[in-house]
């Protein structure tokens, strides 16, 4: 049985690299220096996505030397049969997860207790345990360490991938400090950290950035996001059960719009069969902050049925907003620090 670490292990640790400034030569980095993956390389599943856009461009040019007439029926053709084959895709997908004993939150024999204290299923007996995890900056990115702290409980089969975007440094910091603790708490057994790695990709949106170019920004960060969620995880390629790390077994956001194309990316990848239905289980949080209403990107969850679980943090939120689950206030205990 995997050792139970206690609330106050990571706390201990976290509060004594407060505001600690991550240089090369510090402890915290040493320990810290997680594999950060960039978007320099591309594998088979996001290849499938270049390829289609590269073979619909060649077709495009080929089909240009027929009639207009025959060309904008041929596009409207391939259009409704390509859009049929997605809607019925989705809401085939959305039954399954609704008709009895379909959905992954199964009830469990085996709990053990996390940091917090609370009971969550015991996976230390499965061949691996992958969580992905967005970051999507500032407030949320604070919202999500503490989510992560909240939830841990140390078992050698566990690997965690962060989500960053390219030049949110104050997130990578975030990220590296936080395994940090973690080694920390387990010091002398460093198999019972797990794994963890680090993937950047493009930012959706920038602040202040033009609506009109967010389209081609969007579709640029969704290729980075399918490389992200189809790149086996370096430091379990050659172990046990490699293999099972393929694909992320759950994805975890609360936002922004970073989160929302991750997971509609995410998706499509299931849609399209290039990633099995059982891997990339998608839990949105929606952050504390939000009491009354919940944010665009949590409505666009919530309209969408992409999610497979829609938390929120209030009961009241809960009660408003029909297809939202009341998870508890998983991540306020930033606050208190």
């Amino acid at each position: 049985m995997a050792p139970t670490t206690s609330a106050s292990v990571l706390t201990g640790k976290e509060e004594s690299r407060n505001d600690q400034e991550l240089k090369p030569n510090t402890r915290a980095e040493t320990y810290s220096r997680l594999d950060v993956e960039t978007v320099n390389g591309i594998n088979l599943t996001a290849a499938a996505f270049v390829a289609g856009a590269a073979s619909s461009t060649a077709a495009g040019l080929v089909l240009s030397c027929l009639s207009w007439p025959w060309l904008i029926s041929l596009v409207i053709t391939v259009g409704i049969v390509l859009g049929t084959f997605i809607v019925y895709r989705h809401f085939e997908m959305i039954r399954r997860r609704q008709k009895p004993g379909g959905s992954w939150l199964v009830p469990s024999n085996t709990f053990q207790a996390n940091a917090a204290g609370t009971q969550v299923p015991n996976t230390t007996s499965l061949p691996a345990v992958y969580f992905t995890y967005i970051l999507g900056s500032g407030g949320h990115t604070a919202e999500m360490i503490e989510t992560i702290r909240q939830s841990f409980r140390g078992q050698a089969n566990i690997h965690r991938r962060y989500i960053i975007s390219i030049g949110d440094t104050s997130s990578l910091a975030k990220a590296r400090l936080l395994e940090a603790t973690i080694k920390d708490a387990y010091s002398g057994e460093d198999a019972q950290a797990g794994t963890s790695d680090i993937f950047l990709i493009r930012r959706a949106r920038k602040v202040h950035q033009p609506l009109y170019t967010a389209p081609f920004t969007c579709l640029i960060s969704a290729l980075h996001a399918a490389n992200a969620l189809t790149r086996m995880p370096n430091p379990r390629s050659t172990t046990d059960h490699g293999k099972e790390f393929r694909y992320p077994h759950v994805i975890v956001t609360n936002g922004p719009a970073n989160g929302f194309i991750v997971c509609l990316v995410a998706h499509l990848l299931k849609i399209f069969y290039l990633v099995p239905e059982n891997r990339a289980k998608m839990v949105y949080i929606e952050t504390w902050a939000r009491s009354k209403t919940m944010s665009l990107t949590g409505k666009l969850f919530l309209k969408t049925g992409i999610a497979d679980v829609v938390g929120v943090q209030h009961e009241s939120l809960a009660r408003i907003f029909k297809g939202s689950q009341y998870i508890g206030p998983v991540s306020a205990g930033f606050l208190q620090r």
